[in-house]
């Protein structure tokens, strides 16, 4: 009798090992849905706010995204846009675009960058501003300046973040 009872214990603790293993990936699915039924969002100063438009230059894509506007007690900073250009294949050895920031047909920037063969190369930009909208970054500037001015390579796009020197009375839209 007290080897059918190790037995049994032993089946049950093999059993209960296999479903503590297998219980997350069969509700994987429920997990999903629950979370995205939250509706949360990633904070716009992490991920630059949404698209507003979508400009076609050649072979490749110029992504607008919406003023980033930092607030409360933390994250703290500067207003600015992220502008992504995507995908980095298609893009020449050097960049040179005029974006139009707040989308009134006038263009707000002048962004130059070069763009390295090598994906780990260090990235340096310089932005020089048309209008009041955009303060100007000097040539180099991009990497450890403050978050709202960055160029970072993110898989296959370039990300560059423009700083607002005086954000529109009305939003970007």
């Amino acid at each position: 009798m007290s080897r059918a009872r190790s037995v049994l214990g032993y089946s049950a603790a093999a059993l209960t090992l296999v479903a503590a293993v297998l219980t997350p990936f069969l509700l994987l699915d429920v997990f999903q849905r629950g979370v995205a039924g939250l509706g949360l969002r990633v904070d716009p100063v992490y991920g630059g706010g949404d698209e507003v438009r979508s400009l076609t230059r050649g072979g490749y894509r110029i992504v607008v995204h919406e003023v980033v506007r930092p607030g409360g007690l933390w994250p703290r900073g500067e207003p600015f846009v992220q502008v992504a250009w995507t995908p980095v294949s298609a893009l020449p050895p050097r960049v040179s675009d005029e974006i139009d920031v707040d989308g009134d047909g006038r263009v707000d920037a002048l962004v130059t960058f070069d763009v390295p063969a090598d994906p780990a190369a260090p990235l340096a930009v310089e932005v020089a501003a048309r209008s009041p909208l955009v303060r100007a970054v000097p040539a180099g500037g991009g990497a450890g300046e403050s978050c709202a001015s960055l160029i970072l390579r993110v898989g296959d796009r370039i990300v560059v973040r423009l700083p607002i020197e005086r954000p529109p009375a009305v939003p970007v839209t």
